[in-house]
């Protein structure tokens, strides 16, 4: 497959999720997740733009049906297809529009269940060993994911510089459009301890917020489970949570505006080839959280690599087939830079047909034609020193004469917030700004690879496109940005490519 036509795939699979068939889509509006939910309920969900509500009661079912708003049953059934039948029995007699199920059993068992519920499972949860279950007509979310935000820091833990660690989603979601990109990247994690949320942990007012940001900036969605606290605060009047509710509300509506940027695929100068989550989930979650995001494609359908597009690629902890390896070759030939290490139990080790140049301890260095492969000797255990190992990388193929390395996106007193960019034109990239902590009110400095004809940055607060003043330097530009929303769009427009 050459680069033009996956770029073509791409683009054509984010049409493709805009009509999704089933009962719930989520480009329609947003899904939310309220146990309980009655009549106020849906009025608060409401100023939100939620059009599907998910709830353990049937209460809220005369007003969702008034606001236009789908209730669907969740069903907590045991872990049989049976039990869930009876479920969705109970649930038809209630009067739900539909239900949201965890999928069960095996998996062409499951499939046929959903096939003859017609249409009424409408969401089904899948566990990332479940991924590749096809669902469809009922919308496939993964069960899975971290309560994004800043990392709770561990009292065990001393010294006054501890490193700002971010909990976010946005590779999970990159992962799901790269290996499903005909169903929607829908996450469905919960407030609970497996999404790093105990009981002894409070959620800040405007938590939800950072939910919502960090789906939407790498193209997804998510189920808007609302905390407790969160629930009886809001129908108590509290002012910090009606506060938040409605900034919460404002960011809703910015992303619902501006959706058709975050569709197009990503963009980046790094690739990473990619197997299941086990094998490059905490790959791409590390190198998402130095900034780097790379572009995702599934082993199965790797471009034609050319260092014109991309300068490095990882090809790790996945088996590869013989074509990829040969396609690989051929990109380092020609200039490109592979990281390269085996899947579990693989003995091949394509990449020692090179030439040897350098050894370390857990990989050597070949020379292949004119560019370079780190061949590793065992699979990547240590997801975070391999991150770094990825943006040496890739700083060594973006270095200028001098100055500071120029990696697609840089950051100066900017430690919370992470930049997801795409590609939204031949010479048009948006920057999408995630802040995961309080969003920055001071001056910090960004840059980006490339030579660059304008810049303009919207906001939730700033919805009009403000101008943004460039500062052209040795292969990047610099801009000091003075402030920040939760989320932001940066767009920018290329010199000659």
């Amino acid at each position: 497959m050459r680069w033009s036509r996956l770029m073509a795939t791409l683009l054509c699979a984010a049409n493709l999720v805009c009509a999704a068939p089933g009962l719930v889509d989520p480009q329609q509006g947003l899904i939310a997740y309220w146990p309980e939910a009655n009549g106020k309920t849906v009025g608060l969900l409401k100023e939100l733009g939620v059009k599907t509500l998910i709830s353990t009661t049937p209460e809220a079912a005369t007003a969702a049906k008034a606001a236009g708003m789908t209730l669907l049953f969740e069903a907590s059934a045991g872990g049989s297809i049976e039990a869930l039948a009876a479920a969705l029995e109970t649930a038809k007699a209630a009067g739900y529009a539909g239900a949201a199920v965890q999928a069960v059993g095996e998996a062409a068992a499951f499939q046929a269940f959903v096939k003859a519920q017609a249409g009424f499972v409408a969401v089904v949860y899948l566990k990332p060993e479940q991924l590749g279950w096809a669902v469809a007509p009922a919308l496939a979310v993964l069960r899975s994911g971290v309560w994004p935000g800043i990392a709770p820091r561990d009292p065990g833990a001393s010294g006054a510089t501890e490193a700002v660690w971010l909990n976010a989603n946005a590779s999970l979601v990159a992962y799901l459009r790269a290996m499903y990109p005909n169903r929607p990247a829908v996450l469905g994690y919960r407030p609970d301890k497996d999404a790093g949320v105990p009981e002894t942990r409070s959620l800040p007012p405007r938590a939800m917020e950072v939910v919502l940001a960090d789906a939407y900036a790498a193209g997804g969605y998510v189920v808007l489970s609302v905390p407790e606290s969160f629930r009886k605060g809001l129908l108590a009047g509290e002012a910090r949570m009606t506060s938040g509710w409605k900034e919460l509300a404002k960011l809703a509506a910015f992303q619902a505006a501006h959706r058709e940027v975050v569709q197009k695929p990503g963009y980046a100068r790094t690739l990473v080839i990619a197997g299941d989550l086990e094998q490059s989930g905490e790959v791409l979650n590390l190198a998402y959280r130095r900034n780097l995001c790379p572009q995702v494609v599934a082993a199965s359908q790797v471009p034609a690599l050319s260092p014109a597009q991309v300068d490095v690629v990882v090809a790790a902890n996945v088996p590869l087939p013989a074509p990829v390896i040969a396609n690989l070759k051929r990109f380092a030939a020609a200039g490109g830079t592979v990281l390269a290490a085996p899947a579990e139990g693989d003995k091949t080790r394509w990449w020692t047909g090179g030439r040897k140049i350098e050894s370390e301890e857990e990989r050597d260095k070949y020379a292949l034609g004119r560019g370079l492969v780190y061949g590793y000797h065992d699979p990547v255990l240590d997801p975070g020193t391999f991150a770094l190992d990825l943006k040496d990388a890739y700083a060594e193929k973006s270095a200028p004469t001098d100055g500071p390395k120029n990696l697609d996106v840089r950051l100066w007193a900017a430690d919370t917030i992470q930049v997801v960019l795409h590609r939204t034109g031949p010479k048009q990239l948006a920057a999408v700004l995630t802040s995961y902590g309080n969003p920055p009110n001071h001056d910090f400095l960004i840059s980006f690879r490339g030579r660059y004809r304008s810049a303009s940055m919207i906001d939730p607060a700033r919805p009009e496109k403000q101008p943004l003043t460039l500062m052209p330097r040795t292969g990047r530009m610099e801009i000091n940005l003075k402030q920040a929303g939760r989320s932001a769009i940066i767009y920018l427009e290329e010199l000659g490519r």
